[in-house]
């Protein structure tokens, strides 16, 4: 039996497949590396929440990062429309 997931874990899945995705292309890594660097500081925490504990609900991340529900909305929305951008190219 699998459970629902929680608000934001779809969406992080998302954007968390498509940073793997192009890190493992070479001509893709050094953008994505560029673009996480450049992610305001608030992202930056996120970014590396989500890559080393993976998906969770947005009230979970905004525990573990000691941040509010809204910022790491606001977080996951910069995080996807990088994503987006750089996956187009």
């Amino acid at each position: 039996m699998t459970r629902e997931a929680k608000p934001g874990e779809l969406r992080e899945i998302r954007v968390l497949e498509l940073m793997e995705k192009l890190s493992k292309r070479p001509e893709t890594r050094m953008d994505l590396q560029r673009f996480l660097e450049k992610l305001s500081p608030v992202g930056q925490t996120y970014a590396r929440h989500l890559v080393t504990s993976g998906p969770s609900s947005i009230k979970a991340a905004a525990k573990a990062c000691e941040l509010k529900a809204e910022q790491i909305e606001a977080a996951l929305t910069e995080l996807e429309a990088g994503i987006t951008k750089l996956r187009a190219i």
